[in-house]
């Protein structure tokens, strides 16, 4: 496995900055940060096997359920109308 030091993680910087550049660098890494977080949170999660596609079509979550935010992809309870993390309608 390669050995990631501190001149490969600055080139990888300077490589970034050239390619988004400067202003749009925190709009990348935060978009970047809420992936690395949703799929941790994905991974972490016990959910249970996928339902029919049949019960896949309703409008409304079954009890028990948990909704998750479609903008920033955290859990919420089902009785929630907005996200608690980023104030979202759900």
């Amino acid at each position: 496995m390669p050995n990631i030091g501190g001149p490969e993680l600055l080139l990888i910087l300077a490589v970034v900055l050239i390619v988004f550049g400067a202003g749009r660098l925190p709009d990348v890494l935060g978009q970047l940060g809420k992936g690395v977080r949703s799929f941790r949170d994905e991974a972490n999660s016990d959910k249970a096997a996928a339902a029919p596609a049949a019960s896949s079509t309703a409008t409304a979550p079954a009890p028990g359920t948990t909704v998750y935010c479609r903008n920033c992809g955290r859990p919420n309870g089902t009785d929630a109308k907005f996200c608690s993390n980023c104030g979202q309608a759900l």
